[in-house]
């Protein structure tokens, strides 16, 4: 019989080390923990914060893990996917162009929960998010595009990310690790049909779920119970079960350059799959006068799948218009737009970009929906006295192509941060950072809460 098809990726993750000398990975790991730790600390200031608190927590329950914005201490699970929720309430997180998921959310929540119970030293924490990125990307990559129409990929190949990170971060031997797959895949779940219901604040649930589920498959297997190796290709495994016939096995082998490298961190607070637009419309504002750009007839070509997710029209709420490409795209062409500090509710209730949206066209573009999801491109063409003006992208801002500097990344942590309602000290969020990189030997995971130091 041949080897379980995520053999070789059990092998990598096992086997991953950091080389301390490599000043490309070590900057791209500072952006990697930056992104995750602002989007946490900012989502104790979320009007969601305290719901997922009351649904992961419980005052009579306690163990050794703290909870970012919460007294105490808590279980290792309920903390983990209450810091995992928290991370996504923004829509400020990182995600990945070919794997159509937000690798981070799955991932370093699962590692600092076991790094602040056993105190792992630095190089471990590196490695084992570089081991989880690997994972949830290229099992979500290999799930591909008819999986994704269906599940959120961030709940169902984070699961693998999770697991994969929990079983790097422990020690697992490659065969450990294949075992942690095969219980990571026999709870893999998430559906887009929140968005089809209008519940769009439960999204980020799949997040906890992930979580949840790696964490669950390490303990598993430390326990000595064995998962199915086969549980992608088996006759009753998961791609029978989705009925995935189409998916390229390429994707499941590792190869060169760590896949972390080709994360993209998102620019914009809302949906990743109208950020190419919502920079073509940033252009145009600045090109135009805000009186001509808020006038006139506007299209916007789009991938079909863009349409799909983030498609709707008329939100009444900051989580629907996160998935709102039309009044997203007015906001902006309206000289208001929202940039990681500025979708609130007061943008949400502006009548001036509600009457703008009803201008704004989506078109699913047969050529783009062919560049998708290599390419992320977007069309926006605005109707102008002088004639149709239109800015056209392949990638967005923050995409691999065109990644953020350290500098950058230092004020767009200062940037997120400005979301949550607490006293929060970015210094201490990016020397926490710095010093996991550089693995300094005092480092310790919950220092992180250090980063936020009291209520407002």
């Amino acid at each position: 019989m041949s080897a379980p098809e995520l053999a070789p990726l059990a092998e990598f993750v096992a086997g991953y080390t950091v080389d301390p000398e490599d000043a490309a990975l070590a900057s791209r790991l500072r952006s990697t923990v930056l992104d995750w730790g602002s989007a946490a600390l900012a989502g104790t200031g979320h009007p969601l914060f305290s719901a997922y608190q009351s649904a992961f927590l419980s005052p009579a329950e306690q163990g050794p893990l703290r909870v970012i914005g919460t007294p105490g201490r808590h279980p290792l699970m309920a903390g983990a996917m209450t810091n995992a929720a928290l991370s996504h309430l923004w829509e400020v997180d990182d995600a990945h162009r070919d794997a159509t998921n937000h690798p981070g959310i799955t991932v370093l929540p699962a590692v600092m929960a076991l790094a602040e119970v056993h105190r792992l030293d630095p190089a471990t924490v590196c490695a084992a998010i570089v081991a989880g990125y690997e994972a949830v990307i290229r099992v979500s990559a290999h799930l591909g595009a008819a999986h994704y129409a269906i599940n959120h990929s961030t709940a169902t190949a984070g699961s693998f990310g999770a697991a994969a990170a929990a079983a790097r971060a422990l020690g697992f031997t490659p065969e450990q690790t294949l075992s942690a797959f095969g219980h990571a895949g026999t709870q893999a779940a998430g559906l887009w049909a929140l968005l089809d219901d209008n519940c769009t604040e439960s999204k980020a649930f799949h997040a906890a779920t992930a979580v949840r589920n790696g964490l669950q498959a390490a303990q598993l297997v430390q326990s000595g119970l064995p998962g199915a190796p086969r549980i992608l290709e088996g006759p009753r495994g998961m791609r029978a079960s989705w009925h995935l016939a189409d998916t390229e096995a390429a994707w499941l082998t590792p190869n060169g350059t760590p896949l972390i490298h080709t994360v993209t961190i998102k620019g914009w607070p809302v949906c990743g799959q109208m950020h190419s637009a919502l920079d073509c419309a940033a252009d145009l504002a600045k090109r135009f006068p805000k009186d001509a750009a808020a006038r006139g007839p506007v299209t916007v070509r789009l991938p079909d799948s863009a349409l799909a997710i983030a498609g709707r029209t008329a939100p009444s709420t900051v989580a629907e218009a996160k998935f709102s490409t039309s009044f997203c795209i007015a906001a902006t062409l309206c000289g208001k737009p929202p940039s990681l500090a500025g979708l609130t509710e007061a943008l949400l209730a502006d009548p001036e970009i509600h009457r703008r949206a009803e201008d704004v066209t989506l078109v699913a573009d047969a050529a783009m929906t062919a560049r998708f999801p290599k390419e992320r491109p977007a069309e926006v063409c605005l109707e102008t006295p002088s004639g149709p003006q239109s800015v056209s992208r392949s990638f967005r801002r923050g995409d691999p192509e065109a990644p953020w500097t350290d500098d950058a990344m230092t004020e767009r942590t200062q940037d997120v941060l400005a979301l949550t309602s607490w006293e929060t000290r970015p210094e201490a969020l990016i020397a926490w950072a710095d010093a996991l990189v550089a693995l300094a030997p005092d480092w310790t995971a919950d220092s992180l809460h250090d980063a936020l130091h009291a209520a407002r």
